[in-house]
């Protein structure tokens, strides 16, 4: 499986397709590039992919982060640039997003557009007067989390935490347990991830200046408060676009693959920023 040492962290990274404008996967938390598996496939058609792992996540090596979000991104940014592929659509899934935002901002040269899905920004929600209650609940849960997982309650926490995303009881009971070991393998990093103050809240200013084509998604049957947010988010970048995907939760790509790459195919096929 090829690797890249960006930045002294071997990144693990695929390359599917060779035709067509490049485009990044970046995957949310406890998962790994795989999670795009179902969707690869048509992307690839006409697109050149890159799914890789985030630091820490499946084969890419974990390191202590200061600030996930602003490494997370340099990383990424080190990629695109080693392997010579960009500027590239980036398509991000749920913490991936606050990712996305930050190459975005950071780096604009490498960002030909941004399609992100139910980024759990929850700061959002508590700046928000119509919504503040509601936010600070979420960030009060999520401390509540990462207090658990420091404790070593790490099963009390990973199904507490696949239940906040789910609208079904018992999500966590409905897993696979190979799904369940990786979790549990992962929550760590998701307590580091979420630690930091830019995965619960972007930097709304500069997000607001950001002017490449962005699709917001979210599904119709995710929980309200990543609804809510996707389209407080879409408020906020302009040359955007929020639309709901139809009987689908929270990770598309896996529960409706083919309805959620077509949707994805047709964005970026169609609403590219000219490369000058």
């Amino acid at each position: 499986m090829p690797k890249r040492a960006i930045g002294g962290i071997d990144l693990h990274y695929e390359v599917h397709g060779s035709a067509g404008d490049p485009v990044v996967l970046i995957h949310g938390s406890l998962v790994d590039l795989h999670t795009w598996d179902p969707v690869v496939p048509a992307l690839a058609q006409g697109l050149e992919v890159v799914a890789y792992d985030r630091r820490g996540h499946g084969e890419s090596v974990a390191t202590p982060r200061l600030h996930p979000v602003r490494d997370d991104a340099a990383d990424l940014a080190g990629l695109l640039e080693a392997l010579n592929l960009y500027p590239a659509h980036v398509v991000a899934h749920s913490y991936g997003g606050a990712v996305a935002l930050r190459l975005a901002i950071e780096w604009p040269e490498m960002v030909r557009s941004l399609a992100v899905h139910e980024p759990p920004l929850v700061g959002l929600l508590a700046a928000d007067p119509a919504t503040a209650l509601e936010g600070a609940q979420l960030l009060a849960g999520t401390r509540l989390l990462q207090q658990l997982i420091r404790t070593g309650e790490r099963v009390a926490a990973a199904e507490e935490l696949v239940g906040t995303f789910s609208t079904e009881p018992g999500a966590w009971g409905r897993l696979p347990p190979t799904v369940q070991q990786t979790f549990l393998r992962t929550v760590d990093q998701w307590a580091e991830e979420f630690a930091d103050p830019e995965a619960l809240l972007p930097d709304v200013g500069a997000c607001g200046e950001l002017m490449v084509p962005a699709l917001l998604t979210y599904g119709s049957e995710s929980p309200g408060f990543l609804r809510r947010i996707t389209r407080s988010l879409g408020g906020i970048l302009h040359n955007c676009q929020v639309l709901e995907i139809p009987d689908c939760g929270h990770v598309p790509q896996l529960t409706r693959p083919h309805q959620y790459a077509g949707l994805l195919v047709n964005f970026l096929l169609e609403r590219n920023v000219p490369v000058s």
